[in-house]
């Protein structure tokens, strides 16, 4: 009997495991790398730093953490700011919430962050990615100690 009690016992994990693969967690529905418009712009700089938005196709990666989280990679911004060649490298945002929103699709409320990625990184997140894969996020950051923040917005390209 206690045989059997330890079979039934072993079965049941190995239906449980295979019904929580990372494909059927919200957070397994954003896995993904996904080529997307690029803006980028500047917030509260002063008016005498005229600043261009940056408009560029890049690739960003989604990463499933868990079963409600996922960390997001940006790639590295190159842009000009006032006659000078500034970089900020790419950037891991870490342990992200996501929620379900609709068919297959993934909700990222407002999250704020703050971590150190080479440099201090501060910010929010937001946005989602539809049931047809279409991405829509939203990251405004501070990085390192500079004196104004970098928003960028993410867009799926048609």
């Amino acid at each position: 009997m206690k045989k059997l009690f330890q079979l039934s016992m072993a079965l049941l994990c190995v239906i449980v495991f295979a019904s929580c693969s990372s494909e059927d967690s919200v957070a397994g529905w954003a896995d993904g790398n996904y080529t997307v418009r690029r803006v980028t712009n500047m917030v509260n700089l002063p008016p005498i730093f005229p600043f261009t938005p940056l408009n560029d196709e890049v690739r960003i990666s989604i990463d499933a953490v868990a079963d409600d989280y996922v960390d997001v990679t940006l790639p590295s911004t190159v842009y000009n700011f006032n006659g000078q060649e500034m970089k900020i490298t790419a950037f891991v945002i870490e342990n992200v919430p996501v929620l379900a929103d609709g068919e297959k699709g993934v909700f990222f409320p407002k999250h704020n962050f703050r971590q150190e990625n080479g440099k201090y990184v501060e910010g929010t997140i937001s946005g989602e990615i539809d049931g047809d894969g279409d991405v829509e996020l939203t990251v405004e950051y501070s990085y390192g100690s500079m004196p104004y923040s970098i928003k960028q917005e993410f867009e799926s390209i048609d």
